[in-house]
């Protein structure tokens, strides 16, 4: 029987890049790092993230009705500077909107995965 979730998995086209780009702009901290093979995040809480190198063309993401979604849906307090910083650093920018339950951000690391984040009203 299941307990918790240990840890999630997605692509990347480069391991060391994405551990980069995860870590200056979205504040994980790297855990682990397997030489061209695979790295280990973390936040300051919830499940570890677990990027794996791969050449093939392949995304975190899937589709409801033609809209693609994220599977990785996270939490912030502060969506606003986190939307300044992404905007600031050309990461593409696929939905930012108040949608009366609070503020959501959806938007794609530089491997192609797509991200969400929400900021609920308090």
């Amino acid at each position: 029987m299941l307990e918790r979730l240990e840890h999630m998995q997605i692509p990347v086209r480069n391991v060391k890049e994405a551990v980069q780009w995860y870590t200056h702009h979205l504040g994980f901290r790297l855990e682990e790092l397997t030489e061209g093979r695979h790295a280990f995040l973390t936040l300051h809480s919830g499940p570890m993230l677990m990027l794996w190198e791969t050449p093939e063309e392949t995304h975190a993401n899937f589709t409801v009705r033609g809209e693609t979604m994220p599977v990785l849906l996270y939490r912030t307090s502060d969506i606003h500077t986190l939307y300044d910083k992404l905007h600031a650093a050309g990461t593409r920018i696929a939905f930012y909107k108040d949608e009366g339950f609070g503020w959501v951000l959806k938007f794609y690391d530089p491997s192609g995965n797509l991200w969400g984040v929400i900021q609920p009203n308090a």
